[in-house]
């Protein structure tokens, strides 16, 4: 079990350091702290009979930094300097409004309005780089459920807003974090904006085409989609021809297609590997479907399109 994520060099190293064979390697399922904390805690119940909590788990082990008592003077101290220091000038008021102007995809306003509160802003960090990193990662996280609540689908926000929130996270640059942070309420309000224009579409069609991004891997039933939905799997059948134009399993293959294009340009994976990332049941069957959508193969399609430092790099 692993908290962080192995790139292929780092998991064939874990595999030598325990003298695990080469062709026994294969990808490390990431977990979270917690999910970590819950198998400990069945295991402990399991083999010794015995109940912890987590939090009984972590002063064990020591993993927690500061206690309770010293958090709560913590808080009081922090209390005490933003007060003298008026920490924060704008108002709620100021917040609501940008946050409006999100949900009504009004861009121009949305990024102004971001603009405008920095001078207003309290200190969110020791240093100014951690100030403004924090700054990106409120104001995108922020903005991203106001995306939602304006029709964004949740798959499309989060993966917008964890775009910006990683890049913004790995500069060094004051200017390039503000970037990052005015494209992403840009990116999410322009969004926002493309949805109330374009041909109204039910709910039921954006939630199923969000179900398909996130379980596009799996292998994707209409019943199951239906079941989340609280409706027949015909009526999401028939609405969802009607409101796009093609059927469901045309839809999925189309996600499973595009996914696959990225890879076969910005990845180095195998063609076979790519089919299975993406749920094609043989490599056979992937070369049709991509065929048809693409007018070329997998390999001409890498060939053509590959980025040239990508193909200098091999």
């Amino acid at each position: 079990m692993c908290t962080v994520f192995f790139n292929k060099i780092e998991r064939h190293k874990f595999y030598r350091a325990y003298g695990i064979p080469e062709d026994a390697e294969k990808n490390l399922r990431q977990f979270t702290v917690t999910e970590i904390l819950q198998t400990v805690c069945i295991l402990a119940k399991i083999v010794c009979d015995a109940e912890y909590t987590d939090q009984q788990l972590l002063d064990a082990n020591h993993l927690v930094p500061v206690t309770k008592e010293q958090e709560t003077e913590e808080q009081i101290l922090f209390t005490l300097k933003s007060e003298e220091e008026d920490f924060y000038r704008h108002s709620y008021q100021e917040e609501r409004k940008l946050l409006d102007m999100v949900r009504e995809g009004n861009v121009e306003e949305a990024v102004r309005l971001s603009k405008d509160m920095d001078a207003e802003v309290g200190k969110l960090g020791a240093s100014e780089l951690t100030h403004w990193r924090n700054m990106l990662v409120v104001g995108v996280t922020l903005c991203a459920r106001a995306a939602i609540e304006g029709g964004l689908m949740p798959y499309a926000a989060y993966r917008m807003s964890g775009y910006y929130i990683n890049k913004g996270s790995e500069c060094k640059d004051i200017m390039q974090i503000l970037a990052y942070r005015n494209h992403a309420i840009e990116e999410l309000t322009k969004r926002v904006c493309e949805l109330k224009t374009k041909r109204h579409t039910s709910s039921y069609t954006e939630q199923c085409k969000d179900y398909v991004k996130k379980h596009f891997k799996e292998k994707v039933y209409l019943d199951d989609i239906a079941g989340k939905l609280g409706i027949s799997s015909s009526y999401l059948s028939r609405i969802f021809k009607r409101e796009t134009g093609i059927c469901i399993q045309d839809y999925v293959n189309d996600i499973r297609i595009e996914r696959a294009a990225n890879l076969l340009i910005y990845s180095e994976e195998s063609i076979p590997r790519i089919a299975e990332y993406v749920n094609f049941p043989s490599q056979s069957y992937f070369g049709k479907i991509f065929k048809a959508k693409k007018n070329m193969t997998p390999r001409q399609y890498r060939e053509s399109y590959k980025p040239t430092e990508f193909l200098e790099e091999k």
